[in-house]
């Protein structure tokens, strides 16, 4: 029977470093079984971030935690700040980056978890994505 509730203390997070980010899972497909969503705190050092991609099958909430996000949706940008945070649907091209000084800290919440399979697809060398912002 799949869990209905899980307590997550921080000590206790599963972590994970990829393409030069901190990610500390909170909820997480190998940690939870059944859940419905997954959410992970990630940490951007500065002027590094998560470029152009896309979720086929997941949506996605960011809500700022620390610093400054350079917030793309598609083709519009917008900074984030602590306290805000943005709603992306499936499979809309998006990216994340540390417009600040210091790391930028995040909270990311990806559902439903049938859509995990389909990954995260990386649409940073894709036009018009790749013309976006200077590299």
């Amino acid at each position: 029977m799949p869990e209905q509730w899980k307590f997550s203390k921080e000590k206790d997070l599963m972590f994970e470093q990829a393409f030069g980010r901190d990610h500390y899972w909170h909820y997480h497909p190998d940690t939870i079984e059944g859940v419905r969503s997954y959410m992970v705190k990630v940490v951007v050092p500065e002027g590094k971030g998560h470029d152009f991609h896309r979720h086929p099958e997941m949506h996605e909430i960011l809500y700022i935690l620390k610093g400054r996000a350079e917030q793309w949706i598609e083709g519009e940008m917008q900074y984030l700040e602590e306290g805000d945070s943005i709603y992306i649907d499936a499979d809309v091209v998006h990216g994340t980056f540390n417009a600040g000084e210091g790391p930028l800290e995040f909270l990311a919440v990806l559902s439903p978890p049938e859509g995990w399979a389909a990954g995260t697809l990386d649409v940073s060398d894709e036009e018009p994505y790749a013309s976006y912002r200077s590299k």
